[in-house]
């Protein structure tokens, strides 16, 4: 179960780093988003696009947080800075409810390798909302495990 608070420990040269692996949660609002940039580039005849181009679409955590949907389930994917592409056979699955992803990745600060767990993945139905994602002061809860395995 992961842990709220980070595990942090201190290197022989006094630096301190955060060794827990941080919970990317994907939650309904930023299927939202990609349900847009999907319908989009089937009127557009297109499956890559440029970030700013699509910007308009969503609000602004989605766009602060669309580069997490390459880590879920390989929908979406990143050729350059700022410029992705979608794989649309995947997309009409899973907005069909016939292909499922990861509902959370873990993040390792030191590897930066992203890890699913196999029990943990989820039809677009199955998705939570982002409400629960918050504190009473609808701050977002970051949340983390203890590292797996450090290299």
């Amino acid at each position: 179960m992961p842990a709220i608070n980070k595990e942090i420990c201190t290197c022989h040269c006094g630096h301190q780093h955060n060794i827990a692996e941080r919970e990317i949660t994907m939650y309904k609002g930023l299927v939202t988003a990609l349900w847009k940039v999907f319908k989009h580039c089937e009127e557009k005849g297109i499956h890559e696009f440029k970030i700013k181009d699509v910007r308009h679409l969503y609000d602004q955590v989605s766009y602060a947080r669309f580069g997490d949907w390459e880590k879920f389930g390989g929908l979406v994917y990143q050729d350059n800075r700022g410029e992705y592409g979608l794989h649309m056979e995947r997309c009409r699955e899973f907005f069909a409810g016939t292909r499922k992803i990861p509902k959370v990745v873990y993040k390792n600060p030191i590897t930066k390798e992203n890890r699913t767990e196999a029990d943990d993945y989820v039809t677009i139905k199955e998705l939570p909302h982002l409400k629960e994602f918050l504190d009473e002061n609808d701050q977002y809860i970051a949340r983390y495990r203890g590292p797996q395995t450090l290299f």
